[in-house]
């Protein structure tokens, strides 16, 4: 990664871009539904993160996932998903952000760490007939980040191009 300066290495400028993307994600996730009778809610973070990541590679797509939605967990009340949240987005957000040539590809390999994960995380803390529950939330909450993420990122890219 080249730094403000010419330098290979992560300038200020870098910083500050990836608190930026991670406040966006943190603010997307805000916007959330919980599901009653669970510890679960669905949210828009996974969209932010996928066009994130697709738009500005790894570095910036697992900085934001992986910050921007665990301090969401925090915020919201879920302080025991947190650290896994920062875990399971930072690497959603890499290996989106690393396939994103294909990101068909890119998108479905991120959809399934979020899901694998979590569905996984419910199983352990909750109970396993929590997994379900969770695996049908993590599938419709990434299928609709995805969707979301590909028009995001043709309509940012159409309009730079112009800018």
């Amino acid at each position: 990664m080249e730094g403000t300066a010419g330098k290979k290495g992560i300038g200020a400028r870098e910083v500050a871009m990836g608190g930026l993307f991670a406040a966006c994600v943190t603010a997307a996730t805000l916007l959330s539904i919980p599901l009653p009778g669970f510890r679960l809610y669905f949210n828009m973070g996974e969209g932010f993160i996928y066009t994130i990541a697709l738009l500005k590679g790894p570095f910036y797509g697992a900085a934001a996932g992986g910050i921007g939605a665990s301090l969401a967990d925090l915020i919201l009340g879920y302080p025991l998903w947190a650290p896994f949240t920062l875990v399971i987005k930072a690497a959603e957000g890499f290996l989106v952000g690393t396939l994103r040539k294909n990101r068909l590809v890119a998108l479905a390999v991120g959809m399934s760490v979020m899901i694998a994960g979590y569905t996984t995380l419910a199983g352990i803390l909750y109970g396993w007939k929590a997994a379900p529950v969770e695996f049908m939330t993590d599938v419709l909450q990434s299928g609709i980040g995805a969707g979301v993420a590909l028009l995001l990122t043709k309509a940012l890219e159409r309009f730079t191009r112009k800018s």
